[in-house]
């Protein structure tokens, strides 16, 4: 408890001093919004040291979780899979566009990347590797160069799809 009254009692001096400070620095016409926020900021100090210790609400939170956790189960949402799906997702894209970047900026060719393959398993040490990849227009040898050496996709995994 004592440890408590220590912690309000640091933030409120601290809250006193920037009060004393703002209210020798600031303009008039923003003081009722400046007591406002400290009114807000000191209610929030008194009353958080209290709701973090205490053992009912960190109760009926855990419950809360464990409730909608089971929703979520039933349902056959599983947001652990659905959070790793997104990132491969979002690397595969990122991954695209380095690609699609460093075939311009080293031979000045615009490609676009039609489809491409990667290791998915998060777990595995290939993983975000290239397994293969598909590009759209006529083959290129510098293309299949660039994207083997620094992407180091084997050069018959490279491909390349005939404008239509």
């Amino acid at each position: 408890m004592q440890e408590i009254l220590n912690e309000i009692a640091l933030s409120l001096f601290y809250i006193v001093i920037i009060a004393i400070l703002i209210e020798n620095l600031v303009n008039e016409s923003y003081r009722k919004y400046i007591n406002i926020f400290l009114g807000l900021t000191v209610s929030m100090v008194l009353i958080a040291p209290i709701v973090e210790n205490s053992d009912f609400l960190k109760f009926e939170f855990h419950k809360s979780l464990q409730r909608i956790e089971s929703e979520f189960n039933q349902q056959g949402i599983y947001s652990q899979d659905i959070y790793r799906e997104a990132l491969v997702q979002e690397y595969k894209s990122k991954l695209k566009d380095d690609i699609e970047d460093n075939v311009r900026d080293i031979c000045g060719k615009e490609i676009q990347i039609v489809e491409m393959h990667i290791y998915e398993n998060m777990d595995s040490p290939d993983f975000g590797k290239v397994d293969e990849i598909k590009i759209e227009g006529e083959y290129d040898g510098k293309v299949v160069e660039i994207i083997s050496n620094k992407y180091h996709v084997r050069k018959d995994k490279i491909y390349f799809q005939k404008l239509r």
